[in-house]
C-alpha cells in the first residue's frame, strides 16, 4: 500500500511537471497568434454573420517624390492662366495581402474658380469633367501600387486656387469598405490685385462672446476666403468673401473661451493673418 501511494504520488507529481509547461506553451503561442492576426492588415471578422475590417492604411496613397499623402493636401501650381494646364498625381498602394479587384476613385470638390473645369484618369479609363465617380473598376494586387491615376485642371485664362479631394475605395473585396483620400490644390498664381487697394479690418469685438465682426474693401479677385482655426490648428470656418465693400459676421457664441486666429485667402494666398480673441 505505501509503494502505491508512492508511486502514484511520483507518478502524479511527473505529470504535473509535464502539464505546467505545456500550458506556458499553449499560452504562448495563441500570445503569438493573436499577435500574429493583430497586425495583419485588414483585420476580417465573421460574427455570427456578421464582417467587418479593422485596417490602418489599408489603401496607402503617394506623391510623386514617395510622400505619404493619406488625409492630406498636395500643391500643384503655375504661373499663367492662359498657358499653364496643371496634372496632379497619386500613387495608390493596396497594403494587404490580398487582391483588390474593385477599386474606385470618386471625386469631392472642395472649392473651384469659376469657368475652370478638371476631369481625372484612372486605370484604364479617363473620364469628362461632369463625371465624379469612376465606373470602371481598377485592379491593385497584393502589396503592389497603382501609377495609373491623375488629374487635370484646366484654369482657361482664370487665376485663383480650385481644391479637389479624391477618395479611393474598394466596398466588395472585404465585404465592407476600406478607403483613403487625399487633396490636390490646383494654384494658379496669376499676376493679382494690388494689396495696397485692399482694406479688411476686425474682429470687432475683440474679444468678442457671440458675434465677431469683419469690415473689408476687396478689389476684383478670383477668390476670398476667410478661415478660422482654433489653436490646435483645426480649421472651425471657411467663409466665402464678396469682393467689394462688405461686412461678414461669424457667430462665435459655439466657441470655447480663448485664443484663435483668422487668415484672409485670396486667389490661394494668405494676405493676413491675425489673433483674435473670444471670451464668454
Amino acid at each position: 500500500m505505501y509503494l502505491c501511494n508512492e508511486y502514484l504520488a511520483n507518478n502524479l507529481i511527473v505529470k504535473s511537471t509535464q502539464i505546467l509547461p505545456m500550458k506556458k506553451i499553449l499560452l504562448f503561442t495563441i500570445s503569438l497568434t493573436i499577435m500574429s492576426v493583430l497586425s495583419a492588415r485588414p483585420l476580417l471578422f465573421d460574427t455570427f454573420g456578421s464582417k467587418y475590417v479593422i485596417s490602418a492604411d489599408t489603401l496607402e496613397l503617394y506623391d510623386t517624390l514617395g510622400n505619404k499623402i493619406n488625409n492630406k493636401i498636395v500643391v500643384v501650381s503655375g504661373s499663367n492662366p492662359s498657358v499653364d494646364a496643371l496634372v496632379g498625381y497619386i500613387r495608390v498602394k493596396n497594403t494587404t495581402t490580398t487582391n483588390l479587384n474593385h477599386v474606385f476613385v470618386r471625386r469631392v470638390v472642395n472649392q473651384e474658380v469659376a469657368n475652370t473645369t478638371n476631369s481625372f484618369c484612372f486605370g484604364v479609363q479617363c473620364y469628362p469633367p461632369w463625371v465624379n465617380e469612376s465606373t470602371a473598376a481598377d485592379t491593385i494586387k497584393a502589396g503592389a501600387t497603382d501609377n495609373s491615376f491623375y488629374a487635370d485642371y484646366y484654369p482657361d485664362g482664370h487665376g485663383g486656387l480650385t481644391s479637389v479631394t479624391y477618395e479611393f475605395f474598394d466596398n466588395i473585396t472585404f465585404g465592407t469598405p476600406v478607403s483613403a483620400k487625399a487633396t490636390i490644390d490646383f494654384l494658379i498664381s496669376a499676376a493679382g490685385f494690388d494689396e495696397n487697394n485692399l482694406v479688411f479690418k476686425g474682429p470687432y469685438p475683440n474679444p468678442s462672446s457671440q458675434v465677431a465682426h469683419f469690415e473689408y474693401n476687396i478689389p476684383s479677385v478670383n477668390s476670398a476666403r476667410l478661415i478660422i482655426r482654433n489653436m490646435l490648428g483645426v480649421q472651425l470656418e471657411n467663409q466665402v468673401i464678396e469682393t467689394g465693400n462688405g461686412k461678414k459676421s461669424i457667430d462665435v457664441s459655439g466657441y470655447a473661451s480663448g485664443i484663435y486666429f483668422y487668415s484672409l485667402i485670396i486667389d490661394g494666398k494668405t494676405v493676413q493673418s491675425k489673433k483674435m480673441v473670444v471670451r464668454h
